[in-house]
């Protein structure tokens, strides 16, 4: 029988007691990148993000549209918000950082393709 301020079973901490718990965004992420039936969808909302980025990418820089330049701005400043208040909190960029990163990193690329390959 548990003691008192013992976790029920289902809620046992993970087997470093010392480590933080994520917290922020972070800890939203985290089961999506841990947990392999969540793969799937974490693929789908990447490539998603992926491809809204490239869009408006290439809206912003190709079509010159002033919409997506203030989209530009504004996802810019989220990302960079976020990179920086996990820099300050932990003294390193952590998993929310990577995966924006990765994100703008993928989704220049794939705009970068698309106007190469002349299919905008």
């Amino acid at each position: 029988m548990p003691q008192r301020g013992d976790p029920p079973d289902g809620a046992r901490r993970s087997a470093a007691p010392d480590a933080p718990e994520p917290g922020g965004l972070e800890r939203w992420l985290a089961p999506y990148f841990r947990d392999s039936t969540l793969w799937p969808v974490l693929a789908v909302a990447a490539a998603t993000a992926v491809t809204v980025v490239a869009s408006v990418l290439l809206l912003a820089v190709v079509d010159r549209n002033l919409t997506a330049g203030a989209a530009v701005l504004v996802l810019g400043w989220i990302s960079v918000d976020v990179l920086r208040r996990e820099r300050r909190a932990r003294g390193r960029t952590g998993l929310a950082g990577r995966a924006i990163l990765s994100l703008w990193a993928l989704g220049s690329a794939a705009a970068l393709a698309a106007w190469r390959a002349g299919l905008f």
